[in-house]
């Protein structure tokens, strides 16, 4: 067996896994809430805020790995 994780890499984990759950699971979401009839405007937006929160939680989970292996 392996050694346990610390509670730093689990929380790193988890933030890397919850951005990529946010990038494909979000536009899913809206899309299918609105029935594709997404006007472009409101496309730009979703794409720009699924990025922005995708750069978010990966970041956090790379800074908490980072931090960890010090």
């Amino acid at each position: 067996m392996s050694e346990s994780k610390s509670i730093a890499e689990m929380i790193g984990e988890m933030f890397r896994e919850a951005a990529v759950l946010v990038t494909v699971f979000v536009p899913l979401d809206v899309v299918v809430a609105f029935y594709l009839t997404l006007d472009w405007r409101d496309i730009v937006i979703l794409v720009e805020s699924t990025l922005i929160a995708t750069a978010a939680l990966g970041t956090t989970g790379i800074m908490i790995e980072r931090w960890r292996n010090r």
